[in-house]
């Protein structure tokens, strides 16, 4: 989620992009038998996951702001997903300290060699299924995240997550609205 402040030297518009829980979400997601899970329980896996609301917020700024073409404020991520970046000693230094991750197909063959340590600093990481996602983004615009095969292969991800399923469905993604304030 997000929040995007908009001044135009005579007022000020807060485009509020926060995320929103699950419409099946109990208010008790996050307790057992009345006590609190620990943190570590409850933000490894899609339990956490809420509706992402940054696209359609930055949209909605965009289709009342925006002076560029949209498809044009993706090329700079776009160029850094193909060409990568060295991983840093602050971001091998998380990883290091981050076991979860290794728990995730995903995030372990992306951050990690097979022994299970991090790639060294230094190495180059790309992501071309990324900028894939982006292009796509770029041309469709952001319906095509709340909507179609990418949303649903997020709602897939949440809710099969191995050891702590969420509650994400493609009716939360497609009635996802950002406020303006």
């Amino acid at each position: 989620g997000a929040f995007l402040l908009h001044h135009d030297g005579q007022q000020l518009q807060v485009f509020d992009g926060r995320e929103t829980a699950p419409v099946l979400a109990p208010t008790d997601l996050f307790m057992l038998h009345g006590k609190p899970l620990p943190f570590n329980d409850v933000v490894t896996g899609g339990r956490a996951v809420g509706v992402p609301g940054v696209l359609r917020m930055l949209a909605t700024a965009h289709q009342q702001h925006g002076r560029l073409p949209w498809s044009h404020l993706f090329q700079p991520a776009i160029e850094l997903a193909d060409k990568g970046f060295a991983i840093s000693p602050r971001l091998h230094a998380l990883l290091k300290a981050e076991p979860s991750l290794l728990k995730d197909p995903q995030a372990a063959a992306y951050f990690f060699n097979p022994d299970g340590s991090p790639l060294p600093v230094g190495h180059v990481l790309t992501n071309p299924g990324l900028a894939k996602v982006l292009r796509m983004l770029a041309k469709q615009g952001a319906d095509a995240f709340y909507t179609g095969p990418l949303a649903q292969r997020i709602v897939d991800k949440v809710q099969l997550h191995p050891s702590n399923p969420g509650l994400l469905t493609m009716a939360d993604m497609r009635k996802y609205r950002p406020y303006v304030r």
